[in-house]
């Protein structure tokens, strides 16, 4: 009786340790329209393990699990995306720190897999690649980043990967550009629309009515993130395409007052000019007022 009641006791014990969490999969994977993820406490720290649930309720284990690997890791988030296959995914993080050596951030570890049958699941070893990687500093300096750990830019890369394009789209760079404005991640923002990228994606998608508003918006983030110059030659290339753009006005004063007040109030005087004949007045921004009478 003792025993019987020992072994309990050890049950109970090991269940108070394990940490569920479960995500409703739209659309379903296969048969499976829930994952559910288990937390295990260890002597060397808490694994995370994974299950698919299908709609009889019968769990098919993951292959994949997150071992503790100088800290225990956490899942970010787990979700379907619907292309050419349905493609099942998570996501788990490890704290990076290295100071000897000048490492601190973290790791993101993405899997993908497939499958028709989920008694056979199916690892795909390019996308997990591709979406997985170190966000953080870097021992000889500088930073790495994780461009697609959000959910919406995972989904758009795998889109992308599973139709060839190996180089990020317009929209997808557009969207993670969006991204790290919207946190203020200035660093990342210069570090991603490198020379290199903004040559690259003019060449494979031109300056043109679809793509001025990407264009736009990157001379605007390069401005935010303190990238004066290199906004200017994007903004003014994009002005000879559309001289009468208004916000463009707008954009190519606020960076030029950093640098040459004279030539900004120029443009503030165009903006507020067009805003007015436009019937726009209330919208005209205090400082482009302000700033439009400069001397």
């Amino acid at each position: 009786m003792k025993k019987i009641i020992f072994s309990l006791l050890l049950g109970y014990c090991s269940l108070s340790f394990a940490e569920v969490k479960q995500y409703v999969l739209n659309p379903v994977f296969s048969t499976a329209g829930k994952a559910e993820f288990v937390m295990y406490a260890g002597d060397q720290g808490q694994t995370l393990k994974g299950s698919l649930i299908a709609q009889n309720g019968k769990h098919f284990d993951l292959p994949d699990a997150c071992e503790p690997e100088g800290g225990d890791a956490e899942l970010k988030d787990a979700f379907t995306v619907k292309g050419k296959k349905t493609y099942f995914l998570f996501t788990c993080a490890w704290s990076v720190k290295h100071s000897g050596i000048g490492l601190n951030g973290t790791q993101y570890e993405t899997y993908v897999y497939t499958s028709n049958d989920l008694a056979s699941i199916e690892k795909v070893k390019v996308l997990s690649q591709n979406l997985s990687a170190y966000e953080g500093s870097l021992e000889g300096g500088g930073n790495s980043y994780a461009w697609y750990a959000q959910r919406k830019l995972s989904a758009e890369k795998i889109m992308e990967l599973e139709s060839g394009k190996t180089t990020d789209s317009l929209t997808l760079a557009h969207d993670i550009v969006l991204a790290r404005l919207k946190d203020m991640d200035y660093d990342a923002v210069k570090s991603y629309l490198s020379h290199e990228r903004l040559e690259q994606l003019k060449s494979d998608y031109p300056i043109g009515i679809s793509t001025v508003v990407a264009y736009n918006d990157f001379g605007y983030a390069l401005a935010q993130a303190g990238e004066y110059e290199k906004a200017y030659q994007l903004l003014t290339e994009i002005e000879k395409s559309f001289p009468d753009r208004v916000v463009l006005k707008l954009n190519i004063a606020d960076v030029l007052w950093e640098t040459n007040r004279a030539q900004s109030t120029v443009y503030y005087k165009a903006y507020v000019d067009l805003m007015q004949k436009s019937g726009k007045a209330k919208l005209i921004p205090a400082k482009a007022l302000e700033r439009s009478a400069n001397k």
